[in-house]
């Protein structure tokens, strides 16, 4: 089979995320049905099909990771930030875990 360079495919989930700093965040959404719909060094989104507010959202500067998250049964968001990847990760997995459940 023939990929891109900068494809990785995971359990039939093709992974194109350009940031591999959350590649297993993109595994997680994806393999829940949610779609990458912006796709940057250092902006990421993933929005669940068919519903517009609810997505995830992490944009990275020079000093910290800043994530937005869904409030569950709500129109709202709720931002936070951290100082590096690895607590944003886990609290992105955390929430999005809460909020599929």
């Amino acid at each position: 089979m023939n990929t891109p360079d900068n494809m990785l495919t995971i359990n039939n989930i093709n992974l194109t995320i350009k940031n591999k700093g959350f590649l297993l965040l993109d595994i997680l959404f994806k393999e829940n049905g949610w779609e990458i719909v912006q796709n940057e060094l250092n902006y990421i989104e993933y929005r669940r099909p068919g519903y517009e507010l609810d997505y995830f959202q992490i944009k990275l500067d020079k000093h910290k990771v800043n994530v937005s998250v869904p409030v569950k049964h709500t129109p709202y968001q709720y931002q936070t930030s951290f100082g590096n990847y690895y607590e944003a990760i886990e609290y992105i997995e955390k929430r999005f875990k809460d909020f599929i459940s």
